[in-house]
């Protein structure tokens, strides 16, 4: 992990040489007024047509989707430089907003009319993977982060507390707000639905903790959905939870898994899937009662920013809008 407590001093002509000749290849002239670090922050500025934008530009020669948490939007839009950004997490940093260009040509950049996306090149020969160590995205860590946006006040509560609402060891908790802490996120530095944690958060959860959860998947009727037995309790999440959109999908969480829940509700397991049933993790610290209801808020912001919908993508915005407040990031 690292910070960009100042701007870093020792700026390198050579580093910004393969970022300037790829922007001029996709026809986008740049100024850095400072000149670029080899890792650090500085202004730049890119030009293209009768569009503009200023960017606070990130430096790293090698990024993670964690390393992200490190960058403020409060300068205005991010852009990431580095030597490569792995498909996943430039999947991640596309649902977060925040736009990457590596020396492979991998690019995300939009601004005014421009829209600059290339995928799938492969990683440069000499350039290492990033290392793992530090992920702040891992599993039981985005356990902890949910845990942490849904009950906000779980940040001054024991760590046991917190621990048994993330289904974490007490380790795992103390890990993760440690790092959180590092990262600048701690009870009353930030608004409870602080929109930065939550967009990276959501933004790893469908290549992350999400897939790890998916217990089955199944296709049949989305009305009507019934507990396996009465003291059950199911969680509703994605399209699901916002009748407006008229889904077409649902997406479920239970927290045990039991094989008559696709015979009560006759889903077939053959065929095109619409439904998808997955493990639910958490214990809310208020307690929980049974029957069918929707899935904790955090949660089903992370499944409808998952679509690749516009409609759903929308109900996604006004829906951590309506829970987190308005953002106030760009």
């Amino acid at each position: 992990m690292f910070s960009y407590p100042e701007q870093v001093e020792g700026m390198n002509e050579v580093a910004a040489k393969p970022y300037i000749r790829l922007l001029s290849e996709f026809g986008i002239q740049s100024r850095l007024p400072g000149g670029l670090p080899v890792e650090g922050w500085a202004d730049a500025y890119l030009m293209r047509g009768s569009s503009e934008q200023q960017y606070t530009v990130f430096v790293r020669a090698s990024f993670t989707l964690a390393d992200a948490a490190w960058i403020g939007k409060e300068r205005g839009p991010a852009l990431v430089l580095s030597n490569f950004v792995s498909p996943r997490t430039a999947d991640a940093l596309r649902r977060a907003g925040v736009q990457y260009l590596d020396t492979a040509g991998n690019a995300w950049i939009t601004f005014g009319d421009v829209l600059i996306d290339v995928r799938g090149r492969p990683r440069p020969k000499g350039v290492a993977p990033a290392a793992a160590t530090g992920n702040l995205f891992s599993t039981a860590r985005a356990q902890v982060i949910f845990a942490l946006l849904a009950w906000p006040d779980l940040w001054q509560a024991p760590l046991r507390e917190l621990a048994r609402a993330a289904d974490v060891s007490v380790g795992q908790a103390h890990n993760a707000r440690q790092l959180l802490s590092e990262a600048g996120y701690r009870a009353g530095s930030r608004p409870a639905g602080q929109s930065d944690l939550l967009e990276l958060w959501a933004a790893a959860y469908p290549t992350g903790l999400g897939a790890k959860l998916t217990r089955a998947t199944y296709s049949g009727s989305i009305e009507h959905v019934r507990p396996a037995a009465e003291p059950d309790t199911l969680y509703i999440s994605g399209e699901s939870a916002v009748p407006e959109l008229r889904p077409a999908t649902l997406t479920l969480y239970a927290p045990r898994e039991d094989s008559l829940l696709p015979v009560v509700n006759r889903w077939r397991s053959d065929g095109p899937t619409n439904i998808e049933v997955r493990r639910a993790f958490w214990s809310a610290p208020d307690g929980t009662r049974p029957g069918v209801q929707l899935a904790p808020w955090p949660l089903v912001y992370a499944d409808l920013a998952a679509s690749d919908d516009p409609r759903v993508r929308q109900a996604a915005q006004d829906w951590r809008q309506s829970h987190a407040g308005p953002d106030t990031s760009s």
